[in-house]
């Protein structure tokens, strides 16, 4: 589903506006042509809503009509917003104000790493209230140690996680087990409801909930990872609950604009 973002308290929000950008993000490679029907169904929005969104973007060019049938598909006037915004960027500069974002709204130090090998390798992050020692930008942990790690081995399919975990370097038997449960705990955590916790990082003192940039079950050539987190002494439950949701959120809005850079 196409998420809407909401606020309700804030009264310069215009909930038309979003809508509108709703209906836009419903079009992505798999889905470069849509009926309101299905527009409607991936936004939630009801169809009379949905047609008066799609005849306005019509109306200003950002949607057209398919040549044939009664599909519509993306218009010269987006097409070339998503060129300017994505030229010449590249992943951590396009993070990069969403991160902030995240930062400013849950207080959390945030942080984008990408798999390489049996490791994520850190490549940029926001501090927030606290800034975590000898964890500067470069800094690497096996997949298994830390969440942003287990949120890319629980969004890959089975036979690449299996090979993935098979690299991971772990001699001691009894720890591989342990690691090897998180590892399940993350992929059910992620099938459930798209984010994965950890609050077992340095002695417990540190909570984190990652999500993953790409599409679940696939295995992109880059695979990137966004953080969340901060002292587990700082956070309670809901406080975690929110960045899990802001993560989300972010992540709907990251992963089409990543697999465009990756062509």
């Amino acid at each position: 589903m196409c998420s809407m973002a909401s606020n309700k308290d804030d009264r310069t929000f215009v909930t038309a506006l979003a809508r509108g950008l709703a209906v836009l993000r419903c079009f992505d490679r798999p889905r470069i042509e849509l009926t309101t029907a299905e527009i409607a169904r991936r936004t939630g929005l009801s169809q009379p809503t949905v047609w008066r969104l799609c005849y306005t973007l019509i109306e200003s060019g950002y949607l057209v009509r398919a040549p044939a049938g009664a599909g519509l598909r993306i218009g010269a006037p987006a097409l070339t917003l998503g060129y300017a915004a994505a030229r010449g960027l590249d992943a951590p500069a396009l993070a990069l104000p969403y991160m902030q974002r995240i930062l400013d709204r849950t207080g959390g130090s945030t942080t984008l790493s990408v798999r390489q090998g049996s490791e994520m390798v850190a490549v940029e992050q926001l501090n927030g209230d606290f800034v975590v020692r000898d964890q500067p930008i470069g800094w690497r942990a096996p997949l298994d140690t830390v969440s942003a790690g287990l949120a890319v081995l629980a969004a890959l399919p089975a036979t690449a996680r299996e090979t993935a975990i098979a690299a991971i370097d772990n001699p001691d038997a009894a720890r591989r087990e342990r690691h090897l449960a998180r590892v399940d705990t993350a992929v059910r955590d992620f099938a459930r409801d798209g984010t994965v916790r950890l609050g077992q990082i340095l002695d417990g003192r540190y909570t984190a909930v990652a999500v993953p940039l790409f599409e679940k079950d696939t295995e992109p050539k880059q695979q990137w990872a966004l953080t969340c987190g901060a002292l587990t002494s700082s956070w309670t439950s809901k406080d975690l609950d929110r960045a899990a949701e802001v993560l989300i959120e972010t992540r709907a809005l990251l992963v089409p604009a990543f697999a465009a850079l990756a062509e």
